[in-house]
């Protein structure tokens, strides 16, 4: 019996590494998220203060397209999470593809299309960073997500509490 306990003992002991291990992933899983929600706000910013119709850079959409599909498999997010940062980085792709679309007009010289390109980003930029209809910007919905889920103990980093309707 002494045996039975001490194999047990070893093999839970031995599970321990790798619980601390996925907590520290999905840690910094969130905190990649964090920066580039961080970082697609200063550019949308920076879009609609600059007044460049065709500027070089583009939004970041690495720690989307690589931390958060591991979020989903992991099981970290909820539905709710996952309209939400999608909706936000949905959102990025496509000023993205606006930003492209301007650059190829201006190869082309066609002003009234570059403006109208810069007018539609500017208008996808606000819908990313300013507040709506009396309810909270994308940027404020995500990274309020974001902060909840850092702020989450160590043990309870992975783990999804769903609230059911009564």
């Amino acid at each position: 019996m002494k045996e039975l306990l001490l194999i047990l003992f070893g093999f839970f002991l031995g599970m321990i590494p790798p619980w601390f291990a996925r907590k520290r992933r999905l840690k910094a899983h969130w905190c990649a998220l964090r920066a580039d929600i961080a970082q697609c706000k200063e550019k949308a910013e920076t879009l609609l203060r600059d007044n460049v119709m065709s500027p070089l850079y583009r939004l970041p959409l690495i720690s989307y397209q690589v931390s958060f599909p591991v979020l989903l498999a992991d099981g970290a997010v909820t539905e709710n999470e996952i309209i939400i940062i999608g909706r936000f980085f949905s959102l990025a792709e496509e000023i993205n593809r606006g930003l492209d679309n301007a650059a190829e007009m201006v190869l082309s010289g066609d002003q009234q299309k570059i403006q109208q390109e810069f007018n539609r980003n500017c208008l996808k930029a606000k819908a990313m960073i300013e507040a709506r209809e009396g309810l909270e910007s994308l940027f404020d919905e995500a990274i309020k997500i974001l902060k909840s889920k850092l702020s989450l103990k160590w043990w309870s980093l992975g783990s999804i509490n769903i609230k059911r309707k009564r």
